[in-house]
Parts: C-alpha cells; sequence; structure tokens
C-alpha cells in the first residue's frame, strides 16, 4: 500500500501565495505589454511594404522607424521589469519559507537545496517561458485573423509541439522520482564518508562503502542518461516542428499571395507571427521540467509540521528538577526489539542516578529520551513538569545539560561551541568551563577560547573534546545534567576534573543522570537505575543494587561485582 504523502501547510502556503500574488500579477501584466509590443515588428513590416515602397517617402518611412524603436525599446523596459517582479517574488518566497520552517524541521542541507530550487526558477528562464506560453494562443489567433490557412498551419505545429512535451514529461516523472530517491541515499553515504576520521579504514569498511558510492553514482547515470536522451530526443523533435511549421507557414503565405488572397507584405508578417507563436513552445519541455521540480521542492517545505502542544509551566526546585518517566517507549526502525520497552522511573529534584547495564540494553536511548533528543514511540518524559522533546530548543537547553556519548563539536571557536553559538558573555562561557574543570586546559590553547576547533572538533584530541562538551553542558547552569559516559575518551586530569563536576553539581541540588561503566560513578550516585533489554531492572539505592549485583555476578565478576568505593578527593580519585 502506498503511503500517505504528508500532509501541507495550508496555511503558509495562503501567506505565501497572498505575499507573491502582487509580483506575479504585475509580473502577467508586463508579459502582456511585452507580447503585444512585440507586434510593432509585423506592422513595421505590413507598413512599410503597403506605405513606404509605394509611395517612396523617406519621411514616412523615418517616422514608422521612430514607432518601431520607441516600441521595441518599452518592450525592452517591460521585459527587464517583469524580470525583476519575478526576482523579487523568488527573493519574498526564499525570506517567507526561511522564516516559517521551524529549527530543527527535517534536514537543513536538504531545506536549502528546496530554497534555491524554488528561488532558480521564479527568477530564472523557466517562470519567464510560462509567462510568454499563455500568448501562443494570441498569435495564433491574430494569424487566423490573416487567413485562415495560416492559421491552421501554425496551430498544427504548436499543437504537435506541445504533445511531444507532454509525453516527454509522462516518460521522464518516474525516472525523476528515481533519481531523487538515489540522490538522497548517495547524500547519506557520501555524508558518512565525508564524516570519517578514519574509523571506517580502520576496520576495513571504507573501500566498500566507496564502492557501493561509486556504485550507486553509476546506476543513477544510467537513469540520468535515459532522462537526458528522452529530453534531447523531444528537444529536437520540437525544434524541427518548429521549423517545418514555420516553413509551412511562409510557404502558405505565398501560395496566398500568388493567389491574390493575402499582400506580400502580410506574408511576411505572417511568417514573424509563427515564429513567435511557436518560439515559447520549444522550451517548454525545459520549463516544466524546472517548474515541476520547484513544485516538488514547495511541497517539502510546506509540509505540517505538528501542532506544539501547550507549554507547561517549568518547575524548578531550587537548582533541579524532578524526572518522571512513565511507560517510556522507543522504537528504533528496523530493529525487532524496541529500544525502550514500557520504562517508568521517578527521580526527585537534587537527586544523583547513575544508570548501569550491559552493552545495548537501552541506557543511551534512555538518556536521550530524558533529554528529549530521541522521539517517544509511546508513554511520557516529563522535566520539571514539561515535555522536553516539546520545548523550544533554546529553552530545553536551559533545563537540560546534555553531553551526548558520541561527542561532537562545530566549525567555531572553543567559546563558541561551549556557549552553543548564542550571544554569550565571556563571563559565562568561563563560569561553564570553570564547573568542568575544563578552563585551564583551553587557555592552554594556542588563543585559548578563541581557539577554533575545526569540523567536529577534530582541531581537539578526544579527551579534550569531551571535557568541552562537559562545559556546553554546564553551560547556563541547567537543572538537570544528562551525562552519556563523560570520561570514555578522558585522561586521569579530565577524568577527576569531571568527577568533581558531578560532585559540585550534586552539592549544588542539580539533578544529575550519569551513564558510565565505571563504578566510581555509581559511587556519586544515591541511587542506581539497572537497564537489560530496554526494560528497568532495578531503580533503588546505591548500596542496595550493587549487593544485588555482587549476589548475581559473584566474586569473578568483574568490576560490577566490586565493592563501591566512596567519594574521595581528587587527588586519591586520580590513584
Amino acid at each position: 500500500m502506498p503511503a500517505k504523502p504528508p500532509e501541507q501547510d495550508v496555511e503558509l502556503r495562503g501567506k505565501l501565495r497572498a505575499a507573491l500574488a502582487p509580483h506575479l500579477g504585475l509580473a502577467m501584466v508586463f508579459s502582456v505589454a511585452v507580447n503585444t509590443l512585440f507586434l510593432a515588428s509585423p506592422l513595421y513590416m505590413m507598413q512599410l511594404y503597403g506605405r513606404v515602397l509605394n509611395s517612396r517617402s523617406l519621411e514616412t518611412l523615418a517616422s514608422l522607424s521612430v514607432v518601431l524603436v520607441l516600441a521595441l525599446a518599452a518592450m525592452g523596459a517591460a521585459d527587464a521589469a517583469r524580470g525583476r517582479l519575478l526576482a523579487r517574488a523568488a527573493s519574498r518566497a526564499e525570506r517567507r519559507l526561511a522564516q516559517a520552517t521551524p529549527e530543527g524541521a527535517g534536514r537543513q542541507t536538504e531545506r536549502l537545496r528546496d530554497l534555491g530550487v524554488l528561488r532558480g526558477f521564479l527568477s530564472g528562464t523557466g517562470a519567464t517561458t510560462l509567462c510568454d506560453a499563455p500568448f501562443t494562443i494570441l498569435f495564433l489567433c491574430l494569424l487566423f485573423l490573416l487567413h485562415p490557412l495560416l492559421g491552421l498551419v501554425a496551430t498544427l505545429g504548436a499543437v504537435t509541439i506541445l504533445a511531444a512535451v507532454m509525453v516527454g514529461r509522462w516518460m521522464a516523472a518516474a525516472r525523476e522520482r528515481r533519481i531523487a530517491a538515489g540522490e538522497a541515499e548517495l547524500r547519506d553515504l557520501g555524508g558518512m564518508l565525508d564524516a570519517d576520521r578514519g574509523d571506517l579504514a580502520a576496520f576495513g569498511a571504507r573501500p566498500g562503502l566507496s564502492a557501493r558510492l561509486t556504485g550507486g553514482v553509476l546506476a543513477l547515470g544510467g537513469l540520468r542518461q535515459s532522462v537526458d536522451e528522452g529530453s534531447a530526443s523531444v528537444g529536437a523533435f520540437t525544434r524541427t516542428v518548429r521549423m517545418i511549421a514555420h516553413s509551412a507557414a511562409l510557404a502558405a503565405g505565398a501560395v496566398l499571395t500568388l493567389d491574390g488572397q493575402l499582400a506580400p507584405a502580410a506574408m511576411l508578417a505572417a511568417a514573424i507571427l509563427a515564429g513567435r507563436a511557436l518560439g515559447p513552445m520549444e522550451s517548454l519541455l525545459g520549463a516544466l521540467r524546472q517548474a515541476a521540480a520547484a513544485r516538488a521542492a514547495l511541497d517539502r517545505l510546506t509540509v505540517r509540521r505538528p501542532a506544539a502542544a501547550p507549554a507547561s509551566p517549568v518547575r524548578r526546585e531550587a537548582h533541579g528538577a524532578a524526572v518522571d518517566a512513565r511507560r517510556a517507549m522507543v522504537v528504533i526502525p528496523g530493529v525487532r526489539r524496541p529500544a525502550l520497552r514500557g520504562v517508568s522511573a521517578s527521580i526527585a529534584a537534587g537527586e544523583a542516578i547513575a544508570v548501569v547495564g550491559e552493552s545495548g540494553s537501552g541506557k543511551s536511548t534512555l538518556a536521550r529520551a530524558l533529554a528529549g533528543v530521541a522521539p517517544l514511540d509511546g508513554g511520557q518524559v516529563l522535566v520539571a513538569g514539561v515535555e522536553p522533546a516539546a520545548m523550544d530548543p533554546r529553552e530545553r537547553a536551559s533545563l537540560v545539560g546534555w553531553m551526548p556519548q558520541d561527542v561532537v563539536l562545530h566549525p567555531g571557536s572553543v567559546a563558541e561551541n561551549i556557549a552553543r553559538f548564542t550571544d554569550a558573555s565571556p563571563e559565562e562561557v568561563h563560569a561553564a568551563a570553570e564547573a568542568a574543570g575544563v578552563r585551564a586546559a583551553i587557555e592552554r590553547l594556542p588563543g585559548g577560547f578563541g581557539f577554533e576547533v575545526g569540523p567536529g572538533g577534530q582541531a581537539l584530541t578526544p579527551g579534550l573534546r569531551q571535557r568541552v562538551a562537559l562545559a556546553r553542558a554546564l553551560f547556563g547552569s541547567p537543572a538537570l545534567v544528562i551525562l552519556d559516559q563523560p570520561t570514555a575518551h578522558m585522561d586521569a586530569e579530565g577524568e577527576v576534573a569531571t568527577l568533581n563536576a558531578i560532585r559540585a553539581l550534586k552539592g549544588a541540588g542539580v539533578t544529575t543522570v550519569t551513564i558510565s561503566h565505571k563504578p566510581v560513578m555509581a559511587a556519586l550516585a544515591d541511587r542506581i537505575l539497572m537497564m537489560r533489554e530496554g526494560a528497568v531492572e532495578h531503580f533503588e539505592s546505591r548500596e542496595r543494587v550493587i549487593e544485588l549485583m555482587r549476589r548475581t555476578i559473584g566474586p569473578a565478576g568483574g568490576p560490577a561485582s566490586a565493592p563501591a568505593p566512596a567519594p574521595q578527593p581528587a587527588k586519591e580519585a586520580a590513584g
């Protein structure tokens, strides 16, 4: 069963239509002027033969020439005004759609590409061709007025060209949809290869993925070739038909002139009118392809977004926030077992929680759900009485400090990354770095807080990237801090600084949720939440859960079975 097409935002499309209507309406008015003033050329031809040659009057020729120049200058001005109006319509459409699309709605690269496609159509030759195409009927009617045979010849040519264009569009539509889908897949694969920092090559996957990318490009190349060959064939056919129809109209005019039914001047005027009538038809195929691409881009840009639920008041208790998960469920596409299976847990404001469990037990998914990053497929997660996933991104960041397991920094300075690219004062940035214990390490960098981290943060070591990400999570004093494997790549100094930061958060009454396999992290927790196969197995006090782990795993069970160390001063923890 085919998927239901996404619902369009009727209100947004209505506002866009109202915003563009004045520009497009005036563009059509100037199109009328352009095509009407074009008649000056065949009229000049007829007057030249009918008056100047018969009267042999140079004054008449001069007068007619002045009128022709003025008419053609006015036509050029109207054509330029139409182009300016269409360019302004493209700019207005781009601004409206860019402002109307909410943050995080869809992938931004595709959104920018769609905006470019729509703008290119409105400000390019495609829109101009479609503005001129309806006036083909005007010139055909004038040919019928000169003589029915002339109108019939030109009309047959126009109908033949139009039929060829429609058949070509129908044959290429399915292939173009397959090309668009294939290009999206190749962009994903290419982005993954570009973002790789050598890991794919290390475990031998890069050659296979590169070969898959090359194979996809070759497969799409075959589809593009068939589409381009079809377009070339239709284009050659339409040009041939236009030339034949134009010559046939001239030949028919010659026959009528020889028969005395048409003046010689009218014969030449008919040839000019036939060329103008069939001209837009020749480029109609390309204009329709551009229009179809622009229509698809507009549909993607105006997909209805889910209405935001009314925001509940945030209930912060001192410096912390209570967390309440109610039968939360997350299903990862393509995976049979849900990543979270009805997880329910309540965390008091200011409480420190350690989340433990085997790999694949759902720890990171739970952290992402609490942070509002992973959309729920069932149940509910509340932080300070509100759903973080439904909050404005900036408001959510001020409530929840989030440090993911796979840390990614973005092109910009260290200070900009810590401040989440907001207009923050240096004092606020330094305070976050101080809270994370990374200020001294940052100041040792060339340029200090102004050091450029590069794409993905590649200019920093993995451990320092994690420490900067910790400072980013603490920026703005959030009420809930969620840390997923915060010390996975850190050295001893970074690990001590992170432990001290968690102690400080706990002492300040900030709610903390830490995911880690290291026993020292569990030692800082008030309670431990143990996950197994996407569900909560135990959620009790630290001592109770560690005792249960000892009984289950036994003395030889490894680090998890060892007694939990008590929180230690920084120097002792470093050992």
